[in-house]
């Protein structure tokens, strides 16, 4: 089976023709951007790639996703229930099963949305999308990533105070406890270091300015998230796993709370 970083290769690929329209958005973004930074450490990452995109995408001359997706590996079929939403995945490493989400603005995380332009694609709507694809900037990936990004690929990517502030209010939205801790895991994993964590904070100024509905929500999550909570637990545990923090769980839980606080603290208020 295809490793993880090969289908993300292929994906990238196989999405060249949306690159102007479309922005990933999920866990390969924090392990770009530390690569990009050429920090040392294995970012913790999920298999899965996550790619947002505007309503309305017309095709135009070019592929629809689904054709493009198709050519990737992918198999696509529609979500049990008759919704229409589809479901996009393809065999990864060992057992594992690797999804390609395509998602869209809407704000109830429960509703589902047909993108204009694009026959017989309907995706999941989540809130907050609309930031991250307002903040996108363009990164190349190369070889590092895998060998069929050879010559290097230009993708979009969110800004990191926009990934940062996506983060935060993706988490609110999860239904599961692994999920919610993990968008938090990525979030700590780009404000802990020194270069790109300085980046997010200089950027929180304009977050709040042009998103303040959002951001509030985001502070208040994040407050709450510092105190002694399951979720505080659960993110300590992932950190631990992935080798990321040192120490007991109880010098880990203070780590990530201090770590939070210090970004509340230097963001707005």
């Amino acid at each position: 089976m295809p490793s993880s970083s090969e289908v993300f290769a292929r994906t990238v690929h196989a999405l060249q023709p949306y690159a102007p329209d479309v922005v990933f958005i999920g866990g390969w973004v924090h392990a770009l951007y530390l690569a990009e930074a050429n920090a040392t450490e294995r970012a913790i990452r999920t298999e899965d790639i996550d790619v947002t995109i505007p309503h309305r995408l017309l095709a135009g001359d070019r592929p629809t996703l689904l054709d493009l997706v198709a050519t990737a590996g992918y198999e696509i079929q529609e979500v049990f229930g008759g919704t229409g939403t589809v479901e996009i995945f393809q065999p990864g490493p060992g057992q594992s099963l690797i999804e390609l989400d395509l998602l869209t603005e809407a704000p109830d995380p429960t509703q589902d949305i047909a993108i204009e332009g694009q026959p017989n694609l309907k995706v999941h709507g989540y809130p907050g999308q609309h930031i991250l694809l307002d903040n996108a900037r363009w990164m190349e990936v190369g070889p590092d990533i895998h060998q069929l990004l050879s010559p290097p690929v230009r993708i979009q990517v969110p800004t990191l105070p926009a990934y940062v502030l996506g983060k935060g209010l993706s988490s609110q939205t999860r239904t599961k406890l692994a999920k919610q801790a993990k968008d938090l895991v990525y979030l700590i994993e780009i404000v802990r270091h020194p270069v790109l964590g300085r980046e997010v904070v200089d950027g929180m100024g304009a977050m709040a300015s042009w998103y303040p509905e959002e951001y509030a929500r985001w502070r208040d999550y994040l407050t709450e998230t510092t105190k002694a909570t399951p979720l505080l637990t659960e993110m300590v545990e992932q950190l631990i796993a992935g080798s990321r923090v040192l120490g007991s769980p109880v010098e880990a839980a203070k780590f990530v709370t201090a770590r939070l606080r210090r970004l509340l603290g230097e963001s707005p208020s």
